[in-house]
């Protein structure tokens, strides 16, 4: 127990070091914070549980409000790697032990301007306890290929980002109904593949995701979640200058931050097993 404490510990504490290492300058730029508007998340999810765990899922989501990315830079816009009105999300995770799990899946972005994208995701987990607490650690690759943009424009090249990501839960069971609590934090390094992105290096983690949620299993083949979620993007813009060299506005870093609620009806094509089902807990 003391050991797994301690790994509790250790983990929580690069992973708020790393958030902290983007709000602190390491050379002379100055950090903004940028807050948008707040958005809101729904989805529909469907999934289907295997006897040993192994899982199936479909996933509809769509954004109700989508005015935060208004109020940054077309530059910046662009540089977003993962923008969208809605998505569609299929994807497979197999059981290969109690408590390890990998997975694969494909998520098509869809916008109403600017670049639709595509994400390849394979993912590694371990679910564990701590006590009575779920415990759960995942580390993700995504390839990201984009479309052309709305206006015709050149295609944008393909990325890759890899996201570690750690998670606490609790469940209370009443009877066949259970209800859900649980936090979880992510952070994305983003690399170009085919050739280096110069969007990445100058923040050493390029974006983190904390999320809160609580969700209801009130029939056997039905749950229903809420969830807070706070997403920053971490990006560095160049000084400006005029004619004769002066300098406008100078070398900045600018942490853009989206906060939200997000609503999850899933319908779970089982129930034999409807015991072992635990709420999507990692943030994506």
């Amino acid at each position: 127990m003391l050991k797994l404490a301690s790994k509790v510990c250790l983990l929580l504490f690069v992973a708020l070091s790393s958030a902290y290492a983007q709000t602190t300058a390491v050379d002379s730029a100055k950090v903004k914070k940028q807050y948008n508007p707040w958005l809101t998340y729904s989805s529909f999810r469907v999934e289907k549980l295997f006897t040993k765990g192994s899982s199936l899922f479909a996933e509809y989501s769509t954004l109700l409000d989508f005015q935060g990315v208004n109020k940054i830079t077309q530059g910046e816009y662009n540089s977003l790697n993962e923008n969208y009105s809605s998505f569609l999300w299929l994807g497979y995770e197999q059981a290969f032990t109690e408590h390890w799990y990998g997975g694969i899946s494909e998520k098509v972005n869809i916008v109403k301007e600017g670049y639709g994208s595509l994400f390849t995701r394979l993912n590694v987990a371990h679910r564990g306890h701590i006590s009575k607490l779920f415990f759960y650690k995942e580390f993700a690759f995504e390839y990201l290929s984009y479309n052309k943009d709305n206006s015709g424009g050149a295609r944008r090249p393909v990325e890759g980002r890899i996201s570690p990501s750690i998670g606490l839960g609790y469940r209370w069971k009443f009877g066949k109904q259970s209800l859900y609590v649980g936090v979880n934090y992510r952070f994305f390094v983003n690399f170009g593949i085919q050739e280096k992105s110069v969007l990445y290096d100058k923040r050493k983690i390029d974006r983190t995701k904390l999320k809160a949620e609580i969700s209801y299993h009130f029939l056997p083949h039905w749950n229903i979640g809420a969830y807070y979620l706070r997403d920053t993007q971490y990006y560095y813009t160049l000084a400006t200058y005029n004619g004769s060299g002066g300098v406008i506005t100078p070398d900045y870093k600018l942490n853009n931050i989206s906060e939200g609620v997000g609503f999850v009806l899933t319908y779970l094509l089982f129930k034999d097993n409807s015991d072992k089902y635990v709420t999507d807990l990692p943030v994506r």
